[in-house]
């Protein structure tokens, strides 16, 4: 039996046809199925902020005694006093309130403060603008203290964010004042 141009049409028009029907059902089955597992997917929270593992850079200010420890008191009892001053870079998009400090060891926990972009006035409230910098002031108080008057002290600070993040500085070292 000869293979002749009308048989050649009626199997292109049958082909057409069979892909036209399977593609309109697996492209009804695939949107159905998507429809589907969407039941099962977690869905974004609305009006809830993705909260960002980094935020800020730190680095200690380049100039003489802007680290440095002095021997003070807690009531009648000898403690250290731990001061820095540190340059602060807001790397997110969210502006950036700075929450307190953070001494690995010994353990203790500080206060850390920005200096407003207007004016001299360091505070826990000022924000650190996205993209901006400031300047950034913490200190600690130790007790008992862990160095004798004169000795440098060495340690790893942290600065905490809004987020709870902490941005550690390792190694830093205060020289007795």
């Amino acid at each position: 039996m000869p293979f002749d141009l009308q048989s050649a049409q009626v199997v292109v028009a049958v082909t057409i046809s069979v892909l036209t029907i399977l593609g309109t059902m697996f492209g009804w089955f695939g949107k159905a199925w998507h429809w589907a597992s969407s039941f099962f997917k977690p869905k974004p929270l609305v009006g809830v902020i993705d909260v960002p593992s980094k935020t800020m850079i730190l680095i200690p200010v380049a100039h003489q005694n802007s680290l440095w420890w002095h021997m003070g008191a807690m009531g009648d009892q000898p403690a250290m006093q731990i001061v820095g001053d540190l340059n602060v870079t807001n790397i997110s998009k969210y502006g950036i309130f700075v929450m307190g400090a953070k001494l690995r060891k010994p353990k203790a926990v500080g206060h850390a403060m920005v200096r407003a972009h207007d004016s001299n006035i360091y505070s826990s409230k000022n924000i650190i603008p996205q993209g901006g910098v400031s300047d950034l002031r913490f200190d600690f108080f130790v007790q008992p203290p862990v160095c004798e008057i004169s000795q440098s002290f060495k340690a790893d600070v942290a600065i905490i964010d809004q987020f709870g993040n902490e941005h550690w500085l390792k190694g830093l070292e205060f020289p007795y004042l």
